[in-house]
């Protein structure tokens, strides 16, 4: 009995609320940020995940504040503070925390650090002050792209992503069909695994669609008779990726003659996942067959195809020019 092929079953990840300590996880590295106040208050929310400068709230006007969003400091914001009086600076920042916000970040803040009266007070209210060395326009546009990412959508799919020589592919098929043996094979011939069996997929600021193995489960690889192998382990760090981007899908399907399986490669088929539309193959599933090398070849073929070279469209032009040579009829 031929096996139909089936949509890709996608299950989609609720988003965790946005807490000010993920922020500062995730932007650790990138940003350098490190707490200066306020710890006590690293679990609240972040409604809005937009950064905001708060120009005017500083010099008293609240009619349109942005408080749902981090409240970024640049230098102008710091220089404008240290103009004020002593008690009217300590009124305006009071002020200004009050409006429960979620963080406060100083940036440049090894040369413009805020004095220790009002961290003490940011330390009393429970409101997180964060500082890093980086300017405001980078921590502007890091922190942009850090917030896209920690509030994209996300799912995950039942199928194993590969590196397969710079393309990520995502095989997918019902259990059994060699999904596993397929990505080890590839991983003996120099490709990356990056998750197998279960992939989370997000998009990223840019629009790129990107899956990663869940971190308990990285580097790990399940194969019928042999069991978990850890393929670092056996094949050196560079056989995996923590992460890659989704670019083919190729469902590996059990079919019988009858069914239609593209022979020419003219017909393109795509499928949606997260709003984006991935290019997708159909592989029947026979003995003897080669997947790896199938597998490989079509990963070549895509990078072909986003090249601008497709061997269907140029065979078809071949063909119509020798068919159009054949009826123009010979001169006497």
């Amino acid at each position: 009995m031929a096996e139909a092929p089936r949509p890709l079953t996608i299950s989609t990840v609720p988003a965790d609320s946005l807490t000010v300590g993920r922020f500062l996880h995730a932007a650790f590295e990138p940003l350098g940020l490190e707490v200066l106040a306020g710890k006590a208050g690293l679990g609240r929310t972040i409604l809005e995940p937009v950064l905001h400068r708060p120009g005017l709230a500083l010099t008293g006007f609240y009619e349109f504040f942005a408080w749902r969003q981090m409240q970024l400091f640049g230098r102008s914001e710091l220089a404008y503070l240290r103009t004020l009086a002593v008690a009217c600076r300590r009124a305006r920042w009071e002020e200004l925390l009050r409006r429960d916000v979620p963080c406060v970040i100083l940036c440049a803040a090894d040369k413009e650090p805020l004095d220790g009266d009002l961290l003490a007070l940011a330390d009393r209210m429970g409101v997180p002050v964060l500082a890093t060395r980086q300017k405001s326009f980078a921590v502007f546009r890091v922190g942009s792209l850090l917030l896209h990412e920690l509030t994209s959508p996300r799912a995950t799919v039942h199928g194993t992503l590969v590196d397969v020589r710079g393309v990520g592919v995502l095989l997918e098929g019902p259990p059994g069909i060699g999904k596993s043996e397929t990505a080890l094979g590839l991983v003996r011939h120099g490709c990356a695994l990056v998750a197998d069996d279960v992939t989370r997929l997000w998009v990223d600021a840019h629009g790129a669609l990107w899956g990663a193995a869940p971190e308990h489960l990285r580097g790990f690889m399940e194969i019928r008779g042999l069991g978990l192998l850890h393929v670092p382990t056996l094949f050196g760090i560079s056989a995996v990726r923590p992460e890659n981007r989704l670019e083919l899908i190729v469902s590996l399907r059990r079919c019988g003659p009858e069914d239609d399986i593209d022979r020419v490669g003219s017909d393109v088929k795509t499928c949606e996942v997260l709003g984006k539309h991935v290019q997708r193959l159909v592989i029947p599933v026979a003995a003897g067959r080669d997947f790896v090398n199938v597998v490989e070849t079509a990963a070549a073929t895509y990078k072909m195809r986003s090249s601008g070279m497709d061997a269907a469209a140029v065979l078809d032009e071949q063909l119509v020019s020798h068919y159009q040579t054949l009826e123009v009829p010979h001169e006497q």
